[in-house]
């Protein structure tokens, strides 16, 4: 089933939990939490204290956590309770560190993903596809809202989606998502799409719903 997770990433802060609680009210029930560190991202976003005030008046949805960090196991460690899906990025673990990583998520019954730059391969994901709750593509370079969609994206996600076959995965993806963009997404096989600042400007339950179409 085709779904998208908003981003509240350009939703200013004393906001947030009201737009969580509208896009609840439309039926969405995942909704996406960017958290940056300054390091591996130019950015510093979302840090514990918000998302905690978030699971504390929007406790019925989902929070799917992308975490652009460096320091991945101090981060989960930190979130873990407030997250139900805590996607890192590939590109931050070290040797051995996602092996780690899929213990840790299995003895706390989380659900993990993993997240791929643009110009990393999906085939690094192959030999840990039957531990991953999901698989996130950026479509932007990752740190930055209001990016343009990169077209190259949606060779990877029909890729990703040739490694998954039949296994409950969620083939997200993120990074300049609006109402043209997200159809073709869909169409190479992603299942979850990340919306951000066009759902923002044009929130309403007819631009969710259009998103949907």
């Amino acid at each position: 089933m085709r779904k998208i997770s908003p981003s509240i990433l350009d939703v200013p802060r004393e906001n947030v939990v009201e737009y969580v609680n509208t896009l609840m009210d439309y039926g969405i029930e995942n909704v996406h939490y960017d958290v940056m560190d300054g390091k591996f991202v130019p950015n510093v976003a979302l840090q514990y204290e918000h998302l905690k005030v978030i699971r504390e008046n929007c406790p019925q949805h989902i929070m799917d956590g992308h975490f652009m960090v460096e320091d991945v196991f101090g981060y989960y460690d930190q979130f873990k309770d407030v997250c139900d899906i805590l996607t890192f990025h590939y590109e931050a673990l070290k040797e051995g560190d996602l092996e780690k990583l899929i213990r840790l998520v299995k003895k706390d019954n989380k659900k993990l993903g993993i997240s791929l730059k643009p110009k990393t391969p999906v085939d690094v994901i192959k030999p840990y596809i039957d531990d991953l709750s999901l698989v996130l593509v950026m479509s932007v370079e990752p740190g930055f809202g209001g990016q343009k969609f990169m077209p190259e994206a949606l060779e990877k996600i029909a890729k990703i989606k040739e490694i998954v076959k039949d296994k409950d995965i969620i083939i997200q993806v993120d990074g300049g998502v609006n109402n043209l963009t997200i159809k073709d997404a869909f169409n190479a096989g992603a299942t979850l799409a990340v919306v951000g600042s066009y759902l923002v400007k044009n929130l309403s339950l007819e631009t969710v719903k259009d998103l949907l179409k």
